[in-house]
């Protein structure tokens, strides 16, 4: 099986393969160099790295149920009474 180019794939793809691919220690570090590679991040310990995937992580859940809660705000709703009063009952 041939081993993706793990230069040529964006930090999302890589991080991805990384989740499903644990114990694949040359795609962790490929993607440990394109996170040193971003401004203001220094990564100075392994802790520090799974501390900054988590947080990244929680950021992205956290804007996935604000788009859900937008999104359920935007649904037409009705009041119990209303929905009552419409079924004629």
């Amino acid at each position: 099986m041939n081993k993706p180019n793990f230069q040529a794939m964006t930090k999302q793809e890589l991080r991805a393969y990384v989740l499903s691919h644990r114990d694949d220690q040359e795609a962790f570090y490929a993607l440990t160099s394109k996170l040193i590679e971003e401004p203001g991040i220094e990564i100075t310990s392994m802790e520090q790295l799974h501390q900054l995937i988590e947080e990244k992580r929680d950021r992205v859940d956290i804007r996935d149920a604000d788009v859900a809660l937008e999104e359920a705000a935007q649904v037409n709703t009705i009041s119990l009474e209303d929905l009552k009063k419409e079924l004629g009952q």
